[in-house]
């Protein structure tokens, strides 16, 4: 049974002989790439196919650009949960810095129409120390991040809003706005067209760059599954993950099932599903550890060499002598010939086609002569 390695999991750079030359995350490639056949994005040297900003690919990246965003505002805020250890007054040891982090994460439950009238009602009470924004979790839940822990609970409590608050580890970087950017992973779909899956102010703008979008002039056959989806000025294409080779039907089922969940967890599961089901059929791919050596030209003409021999050796025709007794010059028996595939040598299959062309020739002379001799005699009875 084969193995397939971490990097059938990977997108890959490949060179023009196919070789591989690196690897990255695949988690943000477009699945569904726009016109792919007809339009691209240039610039620096560098090409690409547009994203389609739907399927969970892009998704994903939007997540993590928001991500980025938000630690790159929070980040100088120190972590005090992870603080060096203090002396302990009451003894002669140290202890740990046991103090709240500095930011946390307020989940509140509540129907998608109310999300930002509550959000609104709650950021107007100073004493919450909330931070200007509100992030959508799904369509039955949004979230918000404050200074402060100490009057929240009492506060969502008398406003009868089931939540739950979690502590921001900032020390975590990027990772530790997942809780928070997790509803960027749902489908436009589930919150609407006319309704923004956030809202915040003071956030550094998003990196940006210049693209120029250009059309393909010649059409050239594009496999979503399979093509590039990007290209380098030095000759280098970014190739899908191998294992990530969706059928048109399942990409499309993959695209429904996804449409329907309305929170993160349930887009959660279904990626669990997809990865379980992509680490079920790994075996289909023979992926090893190390990619074999490329043959050298001597090997590439030896076997060439070796095929036209073993070519020429089941057509050849059978010697005059019929004798079934193995000689070392013989090699082996000589078999009775067969009628299927290329165990037929060519001079015998040519002399069977004759024979069937002239048995063809005198049945059609006879049923020729037939339906003369029919006709005939209808002649004569008119007669």
């Amino acid at each position: 049974m084969a193995v397939a390695s971490g990097r059938a999991f990977a997108a890959t750079w490949r060179n023009e002989q196919g070789e591989v030359v690196g690897t990255t995350f695949g988690g943000t490639m477009c699945l569904f790439p726009i016109k792919p056949w007809r339009l691209r994005f240039s610039g620096d040297g560098f090409e690409g196919v547009i994203r389609c900003r739907e399927c969970p690919g892009c998704l994903e990246f939007d997540r993590r650009r928001m991500a980025d965003r938000l630690n790159s505002k929070y980040s100088k805020i120190p972590d005090r949960a992870a603080g060096p250890k203090i002396a302990n007054p009451g003894g002669t040891g140290t202890a740990s810095a046991d103090r709240p982090p500095s930011l946390f994460v307020v989940r509140i439950w509540a129907p998608l129409e109310e999300h930002a009238t509550i959000a609104h009602k709650l950021h107007r009470r100073r004493g919450l120390e909330l931070e200007p924004g509100m992030w959508r979790l799904g369509a039955s839940s949004f979230g918000l991040i404050a200074r402060s822990r100490t009057s929240l609970p009492d506060a969502l409590r008398r406003l009868g809003l089931r939540h739950r608050i979690e502590p921001l580890r900032l020390s975590r970087g990027r990772r530790a706005w997942r809780v928070l950017t997790a509803g960027l992973t749902v489908a436009r779909e589930i919150y609407g067209e006319q309704r923004n899956r956030w809202y915040a102010r003071g956030l550094p703008p998003a990196e940006r760059q210049k693209w120029e979008v250009q059309k393909i002039g010649q059409y050239k056959s594009y496999s979503r599954a399979r093509s590039p989806r990007a290209w380098t000025g030095r000759k280098l294409v970014l190739v899908p993950p191998e294992v990530w080779q969706l059928r048109r039907v399942d990409r499309r089922s993959l695209r429904g099932l996804l449409n329907r969940q309305s929170d993160p967890e349930g887009v959660a599961r279904v990626m669990r599903l997809v990865a379980d089901a992509i680490s079920g059929a790994r075996s289909r791919f023979d992926v090893s550890a190390a990619p074999k050596a490329r043959l050298t030209r001597d090997e590439v003409v030896k076997w060439y060499a070796d095929s036209a021999r073993r070519k020429e050796a089941r057509t050849a025709l059978p010697g005059s002598d019929s004798s079934n007794t193995p000689t070392s010059e013989v090699g082996g028996y000589v078999s009775c010939e067969h009628n299927q595939g290329e165990l037929m040598p060519l001079e015998l299959s040519r002399a069977r086609r004759k024979e069937w062309l002239a048995a063809k020739d005198a049945r059609d002379k006879r049923e020729s002569q037939a339906i003369i001799e029919r006709m005939r005699q209808k002649s004569k009875g008119r007669e």
